[in-house]
């Protein structure tokens, strides 16, 4: 088999996937039920997945990666990385109170259980730090940010932000939201913008 035909096939396991998650939650949804919901006999799902707990954590990369990477492409290339900085955690709060609102009818379980709950915020974190880290290098290359080192600063701007969950957005009126954010983006920004 070729390799666009095995990834065809794994795309197909995933979508299939998603809808049984979203409609009955990871728990009460079985390999019996995926292989159905996508068509396969069951010894040919365990060939691409040889658990559900694999195709969640694939589900959850990709949509957390397809998260990261709309956020970047909103991102000027030709200004400073400082500017760039904040535009970027502008983007992820905007970004992640739209997934808010789109998941606000999920119950509490499902959230917990599907990509678009918990399990995609904690991804997007570790991407959040493999895609900040290019625009604090990129910072001090150009003379506009003051970082000593690169890992404690990208630690510490990843725990100023993480505070930043979808059950804080939606428990948290806008404007207050909006407020806490900004003031956020502000500590961030100034305390490593070269003076």
């Amino acid at each position: 088999m070729n390799k666009e035909a095995y990834q065809s096939k794994k795309d197909q396991i995933k979508e299939a996937s998603k809808e049984l998650f979203f409609r009955f939650g990871f728990h009460k949804t079985s390999m019996d039920d995926i292989a159905r919901q996508s068509g396969m006999a069951k010894p040919t799902l365990y060939y691409y997945y040889p658990k559900k707990e694999s195709i969640f954590e694939d589900i959850v990369f990709e949509e957390a990666q397809n998260f990261m990477d709309g956020v970047k492409k909103k991102i000027p290339p030709n200004i400073p990385a400082d500017q760039q900085i904040r535009i970027f955690l502008g983007t992820i709060y905007r970004d992640l109170t739209t997934l808010a609102g789109k998941t606000s009818g999920l119950p509490k379980i499902m959230c917990d259980d599907y990509p678009h709950g918990k399990p995609i915020v904690s991804r997007i974190g570790k991407i959040f730090r493999e895609t900040l880290h290019p625009f604090l290098q990129a910072g001090k290359e150009q003379g506009v940010l003051n970082i000593d080192n690169e890992e404690t600063t990208l630690s510490a701007i990843g725990l100023m932000f993480k505070f930043l969950t979808l059950e804080w957005i939606r428990q948290t009126p806008a404007t207050e939201r909006d407020r806490i954010v900004d003031n956020t983006i502000d500590i961030i920004a100034n305390g490593i913008r070269r003076r």
